[in-house]
């Protein structure tokens, strides 16, 4: 059975891939690779969400990122067409649930909403032993760095 990464330059180079929009073509290939290299060949909702996240943080220009999920259903469609990769019937859905969320993360300057990662200190008094185990106060140990 063909690897699915291997099957992105033969679809670069099929009728299927002349027919789409040129704007689909420009960056086709390296994100097809990219997304195929983070799905693997068990693709799920998850690891499709999660390599949609992934493409739309890629340095290419918006309009590229912004259109990858209709080039990804035409990738899909040419291997169930084909049938080189007979797994990818049911990818499409999977996609297209996805795709909402995907074009949601995109801001009207076209940068890439992400979750905002909070760390959470202990609350420590400057009198207290410091939270670093070190068993001097954390004003003589770690104030300086945490604070």
């Amino acid at each position: 059975m063909d690897k699915l990464a291997d099957l992105v330059q033969e679809y670069c180079a099929s009728e299927h891939f002349f027919l789409l929009e040129p704007v689909l073509k420009d960056h086709a290939e390296p994100l097809l690779v990219f997304w195929c290299g983070r799905v693997g060949e068990r693709i799920t909702p998850e690891s499709v969400a999660q390599a949609l996240r992934q493409v739309a943080q890629l340095d290419l220009p918006l309009e590229a990122r912004q259109s990858f999920p209709e080039l990804l259903r035409a990738f899909i469609d040419y291997l169930v067409d084909t049938g080189r990769f007979p797994r990818a019937a049911g990818w499409r859905g999977l996609v297209e649930r996805a795709e909402p969320v995907y074009a949601d993360s995109f801001r009207q300057d076209g940068s890439v909403r992400g979750e905002t990662v909070r760390h959470q200190l202990p609350a420590v008094g400057r009198n207290d032993p410091c939270p670093c185990g070190s068993g001097k106060k954390y004003k003589k140990c770690c104030m300086e760095l945490l604070g």
